[in-house]
């Protein structure tokens, strides 16, 4: 008895699905991976002020770049003159300047941020004695750099791994949880986020993101508590979103 069409439609669904979580794995491999041994203090920051994201978006997407755009989102000045001999003036003033930051985020694609939301953090879990973060949950928004138009979007990538902050320290964990609750608006805990730019979307600026560590910091950046996707934290089944997404778990890695 041969098989009904539901059955082979179903097969041949199950054959391409692993045929594409195979491709993007094979993808995912031929990427630059993170240093462990790549010291934080080496990373970049990236604040909302900063054109940098620009920069490091253009050397991970290994596209020739575009001086005139580029130009456009890092200098005010050229995106709003009208003067078309002012734009090539500044244009060919601006063009060295773009050419070595492109260069310095090619010879070290890692950064960092902070965020600091007043909602980063949810409640202490005392069975897993840590915090689920919010910032990396599954409905969360890709964090957007800078202004509107002259900056990159950054896509954690991996922030299934880091999507719950071990704090077993109980004196660490009491005082991170007042932070939460009692001081949410004027002393809330933010996270520093430290990451590799691994790769670009091409059709838009966005940045893929591995999140190579995380701190919980106080107002005056007092480090709290740090961890990172080392696999140390097994990740629940409800939070496992390569139950559900597969071809974006292949990846992140």
């Amino acid at each position: 008895c041969e098989p009904g069409p539901a059955v082979v439609a179903a097969k041949d669904a199950e054959g391409r699905a692993e045929t594409e979580v195979a491709a993007k794995a094979e993808a995912e491999a031929k990427l630059l991976q993170p240093d462990k041994n790549k010291p934080l203090a080496s990373y970049k920051l990236l604040d909302d002020d900063s054109s940098d994201s620009i920069f490091l978006y253009q050397a991970a997407s290994n596209m020739p770049p575009d001086f005139e755009k580029l130009a456009g989102m890092y200098s005010k000045e050229y995106r709003e003159t009208s003067d078309s001999f002012r734009k090539q003036e500044l244009l060919a003033a601006l063009k060295p300047q773009m050419q070595q930051k492109i260069a310095d985020a090619q010879a070290s694609p890692y950064a960092y941020i902070q965020l600091d939301y007043n909602n980063n953090l949810e409640a202490y879990d005392f069975e897993r004695k840590g915090f689920p973060v919010f910032s990396f949950g599954e409905n969360t928004q890709k964090e957007t750099l800078g202004p509107y138009g002259s900056s990159a979007t950054l896509n954690w990538i991996n922030k299934h791994q880091v999507a719950f902050a071990p704090v077993a320290d109980e004196a660490a964990a009491r005082e991170i949880e007042g932070m939460r609750t009692k001081q949410q608006y004027n002393n809330p805990p933010r996270l520093k986020v430290y990451f590799l730019a691994q790769s670009a979307d091409l059709n838009s600026t966005e940045i893929n993101a591995h999140v190579t560590r995380v701190q919980i910091v106080d107002k005056s950046g007092r480090v709290l508590a740090e961890y990172g996707p080392d696999g140390s934290v097994a990740i629940r089944a409800e939070d496992d979103f390569c139950q559900h997404d597969p071809v974006a778990c292949a990846i992140s890695g």
